[in-house]
């Protein structure tokens, strides 16, 4: 399997294949009208069906049914007879390269160990705190405690950047939710209060050219990449990120615009939220739109209140004409 075997294979479908666009040579990557679902049948021009390239081979996503896929299977799909020509020129490429290959000795790898970072010297784990109350109260999952923190005093936080010494004021406990960039690096923190604190959240920023989007480290830019505002309402979606605001475009120039779905809260009668999200719709973002039976403001009280979050936002993301008709219905202002 190759790269070139791929693309000269979707090049000879591509005909077939309605609304089809090439993207980009290299990374090759193309969009199209499902063949597996069909795409929308209300809506002719949707073309959800995506083609890119993923290390060394071309891989298929719907983002409408869902179909993950190898480039073989997308050929075999669309003309079982040309598949089996695809089978034959993969297999002649496969073994062209092995016959290329030198065997070499297997070289020993050095076992990494994770370093302690400066919150692990400041924090501790929420395990066993007053943190773990509160996550436990807000059915936050388990498996996102582990990125989490608990300081028993905001202000040892000050250690973290000297910009912020003496200006951390007052000595209560707070969950740590810490933001890094792509490659790992912390550039800053947002501390929740856990009582009744006079400000909820308190944010320190390490580096002002650094954009805060809380789990970027940790998504998988070539799946369906959820936007939410809150950094706790994205743990309880896959692949999904927090700007920790309600101008959800501020991720437009780091996550693809293609496999990005914004989220925004529930506030069809806020102004500057529903002026947020018309700007989203004209550049056209594909975005959730909550039904009109929900009054639960963000997806943490959705949550509580047991609704089917996933299911809900599966069955309300729209972009194209379709978005605009249902954000239209959706805002009260």
């Amino acid at each position: 399997m190759s790269v070139w075997i791929d693309s000269k294979y979707i090049g000879l479908i591509s005909a077939r294949l309605e609304k089809f666009k090439l993207k980009d040579h290299n990374p090759y990557t193309a969009n199209f009208r499902c063949p597996f679902c069909g795409d929308s049948k209300k809506n002719k021009h949707k073309a959800r069906g995506y083609v890119f390239t993923k290390n060394v081979n071309i891989f298929y996503k719907c983002h409408n049914c869902g179909v993950s896929c190898s480039c073989g299977n997308l050929v075999k799909q669309v003309d079982p007879v040309l598949y089996k020509q695809y089978v034959l020129d993969s297999y002649k490429e496969t073994n062209k390269n092995n016959r290329r290959r030198i065997p070499t000795q297997p070289k020993f790898k050095q076992p990494v160990f994770k370093k302690k970072s400066l919150l692990d010297n400041i924090c501790s784990p929420v395990e066993n705190t007053l943190a773990e109350k509160y996550l436990l109260s807000r059915k936050i999952p388990k498996e996102k405690w582990k990125q989490l923190y608990f300081v028993d005093n905001i202000s040892k936080l000050e250690q973290l950047s000297e910009k912020y010494k003496d200006r951390l004021i007052g000595e209560e406990p707070r969950l740590v939710i810490p933001f890094y960039n792509k490659d790992n690096k912390l550039i800053g923190v947002t501390c929740r209060g856990l009582a009744n604190e006079r400000l909820r959240y308190v944010t320190i920023r390490l580096y002002d050219d650094e954009p805060m989007i809380y789990n970027l480290n940790n998504i998988d830019y070539n799946k369906t990449i959820y936007v939410t505002e809150g950094p706790i309402d994205s743990m309880f979606l896959d692949n999904s990120v927090a700007v920790g605001n309600s101008d959800l475009k501020n991720i437009e120039r780091l996550l693809p615009k293609e496999n990005t779905v914004l989220i925004f809260d529930n506030q069809p009668r806020n102004k500057e939220l529903v002026n947020l999200m018309s700007n989203s719709v004209k550049q056209n973002y594909t975005m959730v739109i909550w039904p009109n039976d929900i009054e639960k403001k963000d997806i943490n009280d959705m949550i509580l209140d047991d609704l089917a979050v996933k299911n809900i936002i599966s069955n309300n993301t729209f972009s194209g004409l379709e978005l605009n008709l249902q954000f239209t219905t959706w805002k009260k202002i």
